[in-house]
């Protein structure tokens, strides 16, 4: 447990939450017995919801996983009372362990503004510095994207094949993780009034932020689809180009099997052959037969 404290507000990070650590929050902060339940391990549910005096907040934020290359929802809930702002993750969480650093900042900017009025305005930082790392998630994501393009465009359609996946999986789960936030903003939102007067602004930014962040991710997954189409198209043609390739020379080689069989039969009066330059006369008659099927081709515009 990490405590940051100002003569205004104060900050409590837990991180996998003990019991030692849940029965503090139970008798210092009069934290009801149902959200110290809902602590105890991660959920998968966003909310918001009222409980004596305080707020009690579940959000899911996506965090790059390099292990499984694609994105995953992270959960830190709050606990937001008019001086102390309670998070508890559930794992290491780059963004938060950021902004927990220049809190500790004796003289940091960062601690003067975030630590400089009460806990809403805390969780307001906090929450706008995730948005900040989730916006350069994405940019990342696209530059991802655009050399996904490039492959495709370069004739590498089946390398892509397995990047396409992970990329519509990663916007997906990023999306999945930030949509939710919508409707715990929101609500939150609603309750401004039991914050301090000028609070409304601030939350009405986030709700700007957060859709910021989801168009961008939005715009992200559209792109993603409209490359998965272009390249099975791409495939398909390739495919349908070898296929007609195959059945033309399976056309060509038709009727040179089919004359060379004829012109192996054991019969009396066989035309041709036993003749001066009969193998010769035989291999004209297979390359006239060829030309006609090409030509045939060639008007139908099959070539």
């Amino acid at each position: 447990m990490t405590t940051i404290k100002s003569p205004n507000v104060s900050w409590i990070d837990i991180k996998n939450p003990s019991p030692k650590e849940l029965k503090y929050l139970a008798v210092n902060y009069n934290v009801h017995p149902l959200i110290l339940e809902g602590l105890e391990k991660p959920t998968v549910r966003s909310q918001a919801e009222d409980y004596n005096g305080y707020v009690y907040l579940v959000l899911h934020f996506p965090i790059f996983n390099p292990v499984k290359k694609i994105s995953e929802p992270v959960e830190i809930d709050f606990i937001i009372t008019p001086d102390t702002l309670i998070s508890v993750r559930y794992q290491d969480t780059e963004p938060l362990d950021e902004f927990l650093k220049k809190c500790k900042m004796a003289t940091g900017h960062t601690r003067k503004t975030a630590l400089g009025k009460n806990a809403i305005y805390l969780f307001y930082y906090l929450i706008k510095e995730m948005y900040g790392f989730s916006m350069r998630q994405l940019d990342h994501m696209d530059e991802k994207i655009s050399g996904i393009e490039e492959g495709i465009f370069s004739g590498r359609q089946k390398e892509m094949l397995l990047a396409l996946s992970l990329a519509r999986s990663d916007t997906l789960n990023f999306l999945r993780a930030l949509r939710p936030q919508n409707s715990v903003l929101e609500s939150l939102l609603a309750r401004s009034d039991s914050f301090e007067g000028k609070a409304k602004p601030f939350l009405m930014d986030l709700l700007g932020e957060h859709n910021r962040v989801l168009n961008q991710a939005e715009s992200l997954r559209e792109t993603v689809e409209g490359l998965q189409t272009t390249n099975s198209s791409l495939l398909d043609h390739k495919t349908n180009e070898v296929m007609k390739v195959l059945t033309i020379m399976a056309f060509v080689t038709f009727p040179l099997t089919l004359l060379a069989n004829i012109f192996s039969m054991n019969t009396v009066a066989m035309p041709i052959t036993g003749q001066p330059y009969d193998f010769w006369i035989i291999i004209g008659i297979m390359l006239a037969a060829v030309a006609v099927f090409f030509a045939f081709f060639k008007s139908k515009k099959w070539l």
